[in-house]
């Protein structure tokens, strides 16, 4: 399965939810999601709008963390929610506790593919 890498900057109200690269596609704004029954038969492009969307919406504009960073890798199941998380680098252990908590209570909608693998790179500022 191939893994789909998106990239957040948090922490300037005018960055924050607003850059995206997915595959070096800028990500665009989507409406809010509806319960993950009503999605079957989303095109991969956008389930990863509606992803990115929902990361984009739980994640803190201001953080008591400071400047960082730290990237994430994580599978959603078919039901959308985010079963496992792994840190793969992070400058903090505040920062990779706050990505943790961003991920593991996300509820996306379900995969098309059934299942998906990606990763996140957040930047606070």
């Amino acid at each position: 399965m191939k893994r789909i890498t998106l990239a957040l900057l948090c922490g300037l109200p005018f960055l924050c939810g607003a850059a995206a690269a997915v595959e070096g596609k800028a990500g665009e704004t989507k409406p809010a999601a509806a319960p993950p029954a009503a999605f079957s038969g989303l095109s991969q492009s956008k389930f990863l709008g509606l992803l990115y969307s929902e990361i984009a919406k739980r994640t803190p504009m201001n953080n008591t963390s400071g400047p960082g960073s730290a990237t994430a890798n994580f599978h959603i199941d078919a039901a959308g929610r985010v079963d496992k998380v792994t840190i793969a680098r992070s400058s903090s252990a505040k920062h990779a506790e706050l990505v943790r908590k961003i991920l593991t209570g996300l509820q996306a909608p379900p995969p098309p593919a059934g299942s998906f693998e990606g990763s996140q790179t957040f930047n606070f500022h």
